[in-house]
């Protein structure tokens, strides 16, 4: 009788644990970099802490406060991480993930960027083709022609004032697209033959971008941000979009 009881109590237990859930998607094979913002500037990847210029913590999405920073393009407020190898996309496989919410655009604005003023050359995520779509603009190490798409650039996402917004950049080898919110946008660059993005000494710079000389100053705020070094599954941007 107590083993009856006992192995009776057993299947309950078993029966009350949660199972894994099939369908959760991955957000976490192929992160390379992984910087939340949560009022510092620390990728728990690689360990490295971005030097802070004029930038300071603000509210996020959820309202939480100390948990974005908050980028005035009048203080030309960045964040430098230096030479961050994690900020490097290379083989052309790749996904960016971020939330920003824009002030204004008055000016050109950039969200991140990996590239020297005068080279070398990587990608800047900004708005300088229009005002009203950031971009994923990229090079070949020198600078002279894009990996993927020819400018302007065809794959955006759209920029709505004052409003938290999740974007995801994701380069598949071939294709590059966007989504917004976990939506996958219209418009797509296709990846130029034998050309392929490099890891260069470029700095790593949050709020702020452009090239050849060009400083684009972010003015809003970002928060978490995540470079992957694979395409991410529709599936796994809706989660980080649902964050």
């Amino acid at each position: 009788m107590k083993w009856y009881c006992f192995f009776f109590f057993l299947l309950i237990i078993m029966s009350c644990k949660k199972e894994e859930d099939p369908y959760e998607a991955d957000i976490i094979s192929g992160l390379t970099a992984n910087i939340s913002l949560d009022g510092i500037a620390y990728d728990s990847i690689s360990g490295i802490t971005g030097i802070i210029v004029k930038a300071i913590p603000t509210a996020n999405r959820h309202g939480q406060t100390n948990a974005a920073m908050l980028f005035n393009r009048l203080d030309s407020a960045y964040i430098d991480f230096g030479d961050l190898a994690n900020g490097s996309v290379i083989n052309n496989d790749f996904t960016i993930s971020f939330w920003f919410m824009v002030s204004d655009t008055l000016a050109p604005l950039a969200i991140l960027s990996k590239r020297g003023v005068f080279g070398p050359w990587e990608y800047s995520i900004d708005n300088h083709f229009d005002k009203a779509f950031f971009t994923y603009d990229n090079w070949i190490n020198d600078g002279t022609t894009t990996v993927y798409g020819t400018d302007p650039l065809k794959a955006g996402a759209a920029i709505i004032i004052n409003e938290w917004t999740h974007v995801a950049f994701v380069g598949d080898g071939t294709t590059l697209r966007v989504y917004r919110n976990g939506l996958l946008q219209p418009g797509n660059d296709t990846r130029k033959d034998s050309l392929f993005l490099q890891d260069t000494s470029a700095p790593f710079i949050i709020g702020n971008g452009g090239g050849y000389g060009k400083n684009y100053y972010f003015n809003g705020a970002i928060d978490d941000i995540r470079i992957y070094n694979l395409p991410l599954k529709s599936t796994s941007i809706v989660q980080l979009a649902n964050q």
